[in-house]
């Protein structure tokens, strides 16, 4: 059966450059122990999500922008940013708690499935991929697939963890 791993990019130097940290390199090494080989990688285009995607697959991943987080506005960062910080649920409890955010992290997420369902048409035979992209685009994604909305967080994802997902749309957690 074909496979897509979804999973959020690894620890990052928050604060300074868009690159993974020493906890997160060891991380992402880690947790590739427990991967399977990948047939594709995909990342968004954040220098984080690339650098987990090298570690985790061996390989260098292909861009694509449906892997991304939402489109915000330079203010509506800096507010997440803030929230961010002190939220228990992490980035996607920083982006539910700001309203006008929810249209565009709805889109994100049919971005992300509707790259989750092309990388399946591509797959052959009982292939598997990797997808790194972002916390809230991610969870999102997963209640498209389910038909469901989302108003408060319910889970987070920590670094290198996400979710598998199945031909079928079968989703199971991958936790690191």
């Amino acid at each position: 059966m074909k496979r897509i791993y979804v999973l959020r990019h690894a620890n990052w130097d928050f604060l300074g450059k868009d690159q993974l940290n020493p906890e997160g390199i060891g991380k992402c090494k880690e947790v590739a122990k427990k991967l399977p080989k990948f047939d594709l990688v995909i990342s968004s285009n954040r220098d984080r999500t690339i650098e987990t995607a090298k570690i985790l697959s061996g390989k260098e991943p292909k861009i694509d922008d449906r892997a991304g987080e939402l489109a915000m506005t330079e203010e509506q960062v800096s507010q997440f940013n803030e929230i961010r910080k002190t939220h228990p649920c992490g980035a996607i409890g920083a982006l539910l708690a700001i309203p006008e955010l929810h249209g565009p992290l709805k889109i994100a997420g049919e971005k992300l499935v509707s790259l989750i369902k092309e990388i399946f048409a591509r797959l052959q035979g009982d292939g598997n991929a990797l997808i790194t992209s972002h916390e809230g685009t991610m969870i999102r994604a997963e209640k498209v697939i389910e038909g469901k909305d989302i108003k408060k967080p319910e889970k987070n994802y920590d670094e290198a963890e996400g979710f598998v997902i199945d031909e079928n749309l079968n989703i199971k957690e991958f936790l690191a």
